[in-house]
């Protein structure tokens, strides 16, 4: 409505509320979408993924373009999933043990040796393989047990202890096998169940190891132990203070660690229908090696299983995609070398400049006010226009002061 402006006389129009109610709002939308995506991509760089994540896809790109009519097919995804499938197996109780703080070398031989334990119960003890499987699963868990009673009882660091049992136990398989490889008859069932053709050429192989990530990620998120192996690898003074077992979840997570390694044996008997004195040989850098990818600090108390299952189909994606472009064989260790140093690097200064930078405008990274005031954001974005605030209020809405964000 028109109003007399009583200095002048004359009549004035209102300035358009309505107009610059609009510019208000759509300020706001566009503040808020611009608060919540930075938010949400701050948090994803800080996963243990996003290093995997980014080595696959690049990788992809790169050897699709190399070899444009070979890589991108179905065999060598089969190729490749065959690769990380046994690997992956035994790089997700590694990174499980590397994230509570420890290594373990021995996973190699440990998987070499209960192979040998497969074939020789099934085929000088007669016994079924549904009985001879569990049973080499159960010798890995006993010799892992080994492990970690030597590290908890002598205070020995389980890089010294695992390197040591590797070469016993690696000296006790060329002994039993005399240096000549030993085989065995698979039956048939057995064979399809533990290695055979799954679904369109993909092995069983790769659904036990999804099945193993999976059970993996679950331990690791969402059980008491879990928070107790992050415990022990951040700092294992302050998880005794809390009543965490820590030598009791040291010497679980050996077991676990070579039982698994036990299960890649069985499932490589089963495929190879054989056992040699080399058998897992160098297997358990390449699993530290995948471990790193997947995003676990070598420190401990940080890592993903997730990430270990990505970081293991990118050491297949290296391993098939240089075959396929023609390098030269020793471009596989090269690169792989490349992209664990470069993990490495990203994972540690990705992550303190991440954890340095001010979520939300001063919230503590992941804390509940945080998750309130994106819940707020986007509750005042999605509403009437009329109800948006404007993009001063949004400010006082989102932003802290310094001392509220320490």
């Amino acid at each position: 409505m028109p109003s007399r402006n009583r200095g002048a006389g004359e009549y004035m129009a209102e300035p358009p509320i309505t107009q610059h109610a609009g510019a208000q709002n759509a300020g706001a939308a566009v503040a808020s979408r611009r608060i919540v995506y930075g938010e949400r991509l701050r948090r994803l760089m800080l996963r243990p993924e996003a290093t995997s994540i980014a080595a696959v896809v690049i990788l992809y790109v790169v050897f699709t373009i190399l070899s444009p009519d070979l890589f991108p097919t179905k065999l060598t995804y089969i190729s490749v999933m065959a690769i990380a499938a046994e690997l992956g197996i035994v790089s997700i109780g590694v990174t499980l043990l590397m994230i509570g703080g420890h290594f373990d070398l021995s996973v190699g031989a440990v998987l070499g040796l209960t192979s040998y334990v497969t074939v020789v119960l099934m085929r000088d003890y007669g016994m079924p393989p549904i009985v001879a499987g569990p049973a080499a699963v159960a010798v890995g868990a006993v010799l892992g047990a080994i492990n970690g009673a030597l590290v908890v009882k002598f205070r020995i660091h389980s890089f010294v202890v695992t390197l040591g049992t590797m070469l016993i136990w690696r000296g006790v398989l060329i002994a039993l096998t005399g240096g000549f490889p030993k085989t065995v008859n698979i039956p048939p069932t057995f064979k399809a169940v533990m290695s055979g053709p799954l679904l369109d050429g993909f092995r069983m192989s790769m659904l036990w190891f999804f099945v193993i990530g999976a059970l993996g990620t679950f331990l690791l998120s969402r059980t008491r132990i879990g928070n107790w192996i992050q415990a022990r690898g951040q700092n294992e003074q302050a998880a005794r203070n809390l009543g965490v077992p820590v030598d009791r979840v040291t010497i679980i997570l050996f077991m676990l660690t070579s039982a698994l390694a036990a299960v890649a044996g069985v499932i490589q008997v089963a495929r190879f229908s054989s056992v040699d004195a080399l058998r897992g040989e160098g297997m358990e850098l390449q699993a530290v090696a995948v471990t790193v990818i997947g995003g676990t600090l070598l420190s401990g108390g940080y890592g993903s299983v997730i990430g270990t299952v990505l970081g293991s189909i990118t050491f297949g994606m290296i391993q098939v995609g240089l075959v396929l472009a023609g390098a030269p064989g020793h471009f596989f260790r090269t690169l792989t070398g490349f992209i664990v140093v470069a993990a490495v690097i990203l994972n540690t200064s990705v992550a303190r400049r991440m954890a340095r930078s001010k979520p939300l405008g001063g919230f503590r990274r992941g804390s509940a006010d945080a998750d309130a005031a994106i819940t707020a954001i986007i509750g005042g974005a999605g509403g009437s226009k009329g109800d948006a605030a404007n993009p001063d209020e949004l400010a006082g809405r989102v932003g802290v002061s310094q001392e509220q964000g320490r």
